[in-house]
């Protein structure tokens, strides 16, 4: 009989579309070979809702609850004067909570697995904490390290925001700090977040786990429906994401034209759901495309001579990054952007740091077809090499001792 393992995750890890959803949904798939898994996710868009089932065939059990955000945003107003950070309450639900602590009523976890720290919220509350919640091996997956993604976002915004954005990188930091007390096991997707970790909180709980990329589904054989005229530049990611949003504009702004300048007819295609007002302004200018929701971004990935990646603010590693190489594709990205990944600069992926040096490395790929292959090919390869899911995820069977069906 296997053992029981109850999985938490802040939305539902369907489809693996975008960043959190695809590193949740593939560790769900990996762990619900070795245990009876219940699932228990949150939504926030009611678009997801066609979803909620679609997971059933990996486990034993699903819970799930959808959230307003709007009154959710109300709702954690109150929180500012305490000393929670405000993503604890916006995906917190009384209702889940209870639904939660009647499933561990009947089937006590052997293992919990939170992805993303505000669910870990729902063991701290849970009647069950001092009870046989204890009992389990609690394992904690922070992806990155979000207090520093709000030091960043407070770096780079309007001065109306900073107090905000610090307060909550100073109180997640907290918060944080509690996980690592409380749990077993710490999970970050790279050294290069380890270490950030490290230099706020001693610990010998964190280990490194890497992302990976589906590389059956990603690769340079896909045969886009899209046609092609004159050069295109590509740009894949979720549009309402202040990341996705500022390196977006950055670029249309400052290095899009130079590129113009030397490529009149080249086009910029900005690929990903739910694009913010100031994204889809940008398609007022010659040459540029959003497209909001696409089917299959592996279309337009096949479509692209060139893929960008001109992040200012990054953390953790670029799922975007990955599927673009493993498509065999030339990526020209920023050093954030690159961060937490293994590939040579200038040999598997081209860096910039500056507007000039980024429509230079652009303007030089347009312009030799042999660079692209070559660059591409050695992308595709690293990805083979490493960033499989089954490589990088392996680590899990040591963390957990998971049992595998022979």
């Amino acid at each position: 009989m296997k053992k029981h393992l109850l999985f938490i995750c802040h939305r539902i890890p369907f489809p693996p579309n975008k960043g959190e959803k695809i590193r949740s949904f593939h560790i769900l798939k990996y762990l619900s070979r070795g245990y009876d898994v219940s699932l228990v996710f949150l939504y926030d868009d009611l678009g997801d809702a066609r979803h909620v089932n679609s997971l059933n065939s990996l486990v034993i059990n699903t819970l799930h609850d959808y959230i307003h955000p709007i009154i959710k945003k109300c709702l954690c107003v109150p929180t500012v004067v305490s000393s929670l950070p405000l993503s604890i309450p916006y995906f917190y639900s009384t209702k889940l909570q209870t639904d939660l602590d009647q499933l561990l009523d009947a089937h006590p976890a052997d293992v919990v697995f939170c992805s993303s720290s505000p669910v870990a919220e729902y063991l701290f509350r849970s009647r069950h904490y001092h009870g046989s919640l204890r009992q389990a091996t609690w394992v904690m997956d922070l992806i990155d390290v979000d207090s520093e993604k709000w030091r960043q976002y407070a770096d780079n915004c309007h001065w109306s925001l900073n107090w905000l954005f610090r307060r909550e990188a100073r109180t997640l930091l907290a918060y944080e700090a509690k996980i690592e007390r409380e749990f077993d096991s710490i999970l970050l997707t790279s050294g290069i977040e380890k270490r950030l970790f490290l230099s706020h909180i001693s610990s010998d709980k964190i280990e490194a786990v890497s992302n990976g990329v589906d590389l059956s589904f990603f690769t340079p054989d896909h045969k886009s429906p899209l046609e092609k005229s004159s050069p295109v530049l590509v740009f894949t990611g979720a549009m309402d994401y202040k990341p996705n949003i500022d390196g977006t504009v950055w670029f249309a702004d400052q290095v899009f034209p130079l590129v113009r300048d030397q490529f009149p007819s080249v086009e910029f295609f900005i690929v990903g759901s739910h694009p913010a007002p100031v994204v889809t302004r940008l398609a007022g200018q010659p040459g540029i495309h959003v497209t909001g929701f696409v089917n299959d971004v592996r279309d337009y990935l096949a479509l692209a001579d060139v893929c960008v990646c001109p992040l200012r603010i990054a953390r953790g590693i670029q799922n975007k990054v990955l599927e673009a190489m493993a498509m065999g594709k030339t990526m020209v990205c920023s050093l954030e952007a690159l961060q937490g990944i293994k590939a040579e600069a200038g040999q598997e992926i081209l860096v910039a740091e500056d507007a000039d040096l980024f429509a230079a490395a652009i303007c030089r790929l347009l312009a030799d077809n042999d660079e692209r292959s070559r660059i591409g090919n050695k992308a595709r390869q690293r990805m083979e090499q490493d960033y499989s899911w089954e490589r990088n995820l392996c680590r899990l069977d040591a963390i957990l001792n998971i049992p595998h069906d022979s």
